[in-house]
């Protein structure tokens, strides 16, 4: 029993995977390290851009991170199936450090404008790098390793943003954050070209399309790939459905935290804490309950276990702010750890977090093992492209229904639980593999 974790976690000592391992964290760190120095510098500092207030100027911040998917994820995709991807990998890191030492003179100048600049910087890196490291998985791994790959990978990228997340809002705190940011942010760029030069040769497949010039006509040839097996686009649409659901749940943590936990800055840190590792032990479990294979049974029981857990995450909040109501007084972690109805939320989303690692590695393993390698990239860029829609999208129905339809975010958490249990059904309908897979499994139980 205890040897599957080893091998799972000797992968970051296998020196196949460890030097891409290295090099993702270090980007993903780095992503957010500067997004929240910048967020701490808008929010406390007073600056502003076209007399824009702060609010306006972090939500710029976000979508400069999101909307470069959409055009640059899908173009860098056929250059992955066309190009050596260890060679494209190391360019991109490259444009990473420039990125970074631009990002340098921003924060000494402070120049909103052009630390938004930096920021879309940061984005197009993020939306060139996620086709290449993707689909260079499958080609340094062996297929029985694809989905503990995959789970090392997840969890080490939910690692290194939170990571980057708590260091840019602490390092802003003092009087030369600017300068620790300006210069971390190279050193860590640095780390991840060099880590990327030690990425073993992928070359391309033999039979992979040619370039195309046109952008739209190439990413509608990538759509045309990625809707020829069943499997992957249903793969695809279902982890899309992941990041709307991550984008719903940590966006409105904050705010569900604040109105009907009544809870400091110091709750929402240990609600972060638990999704965090809930995620990560999802991922690295992964391994162990599919018995070294891509598994869409597993799939399906993180499904199963995301709706549970985020009913209940509803529940409880409406019972929590009925029993403590505080009006209006917030209290901080040590006072809501005597509160017993607060273990159960905190127990909920350290679940949720779990399910949700059980449900999307997988999803991404089985679009990596079906997608044809002269296709990989591209399609792997459809994928991205679509997560970025899902979480836009996920902003929008917030919008909608808190601010126009005057939901609760109870009753909101509820609606997307109604709607994730819908879309698992229709999993289980339309695409044969997830209902054969669930019925051999519990076969194999019954017979045990």
């Amino acid at each position: 029993m205890s040897s599957a974790k080893p091998k799972q976690l000797a992968l970051l000592t296998d020196r196949h995977f460890y030097p891409l391992f290295w090099t993702q964290f270090g980007g993903a760190f780095n992503d957010n390290f500067y997004k929240s120095a910048l967020m701490m510098l808008f929010t406390y500092s007073g600056v502003s851009l076209w007399g824009q207030g702060v609010d306006v100027l972090n939500n710029v911040v976000a979508a400069c991170l999101i909307v470069p998917f959409l055009f640059f994820a899908p173009l860098v995709g056929q250059f992955a199936d066309r190009l050596d991807k260890a060679m494209l990998a190391r360019l991109i890191k490259l444009g990473e450090v420039a990125v970074m030492l631009l990002g340098g003179v921003a924060f000494y100048l402070q120049s909103p404008a052009l630390l938004l600049l930096v920021v879309l910087g940061t984005g197009i890196q993020s939306a060139c790098f996620s086709p290449v490291k993707y689909s260079l998985v499958p080609q340094l791994v062996q297929p029985a390793q694809l989905t503990a790959a995959n789970g090392v990978l997840h969890s080490g990228t939910s690692l290194a943003v939170f990571c980057g997340l708590i260091a840019g809002t602490v390092v802003m705190q003092f009087d030369s954050g600017g300068v620790v940011v300006g210069v971390g942010g190279v050193l860590i760029a640095l780390g991840g070209w060099y880590s990327s030069r030690f990425i073993e040769p992928a070359p391309a497949a033999l039979n992979a399309p040619p370039l195309m010039r046109n952008p739209l006509r190439q990413f509608a040839r990538s759509f045309v790939y990625a809707r020829e097996s069943r499997v992957v686009f249903s793969s695809i649409l279902a982890f899309s459905w992941y990041w709307f659901l991550g984008s719903v749940y940590l966006t409105q943590l904050p705010n569900f935290t604040r109105e009907l936990l009544a809870g400091e800055g110091s709750v929402v840190t240990c609600l972060l804490v638990a999704f965090l590792l809930g995620v990560c032990s999802g991922a690295l479990a992964c391994h162990r309950l599919s018995r070294a294979k891509v598994d869409p049974a597993v799939v399906l029981l993180g499904g199963a276990l995301i709706a549970v857990f985020s009913a209940d995450l509803a529940f409880a909040g409406q019972q929590f702010a009925a029993q403590y109501s505080a009006g209006g007084e917030l209290f901080g972690l040590a006072e809501q750890l005597q509160r017993p109805l607060f273990g159960r939320i905190v127990l909920d989303v350290l679940l949720l977090g779990v399910a949700g690692g059980l449900y999307s590695v997988p999803l991404q393993a089985m679009m990596q093992q079906q997608s044809l390698p002269e296709y990989r990239g591209q399609i792997i860029g459809v994928n991205n492209v679509m997560n970025a829609l899902f979480m836009m999208a996920s902003a929008v129905s917030a919008i909608v229904f808190l601010g126009k339809l005057d939901f609760t975010i109870p009753h909101f958490f509820l609606l997307t639980t109604v709607l994730h249990s819908v879309i698992i059904v229709l999993l289980l309908v339309f695409e044969p593999v997830f209902l054969q897979r669930l019925r051999e499994r519990v076969g194999v139980k019954r017979k045990l």
